[in-house]
């Protein structure tokens, strides 16, 4: 998934936020640039493991929190490529009898616009 970098990034930024945290205040108790940090909370760094895990501890999450996509809106600026992202990313998180419900009210919504 070619937004994955973008998405983490976003949740690092909106964590921090929550946190009261200044990005130059996470990169000090990351131990990262604030520069870098900046281009990894724009989606503009692709991270190893290593860095993730640091920002982790800085941030005194685990890593489940910052793959969790439940909470980002999309906004003008997300393209239809990342918000069908998003929503096969919630639809993953489902089991099969959500999934096929989730299919059907979405065909039926799309039936009732075309009759319009």
């Amino acid at each position: 998934m070619e937004n994955l970098v973008k998405f983490v990034g976003m949740n690092i930024r909106e964590i921090r936020k929550m946190k009261k945290l200044t990005q130059e205040e996470l990169s000090e108790k990351s131990g990262l640039q604030t520069s870098f940090l900046a281009g990894v909370e724009r989606g503009e760094r692709n991270i190893t493991l290593e860095t993730l895990e640091k920002i982790l501890n800085g941030l005194e999450v685990d890593a489940k929190t910052v793959f969790s996509f439940n909470n980002i809106v999309p906004d003008e600026h997300f393209s239809k490529k990342e918000i069908i992202d998003l929503i096969l990313i919630l639809l993953l998180e489902r089991n099969s009898n959500d999934a096929k419900l989730i299919y059907n009210l979405t065909k039926q919504i799309f039936e009732t616009y075309k009759s319009e």
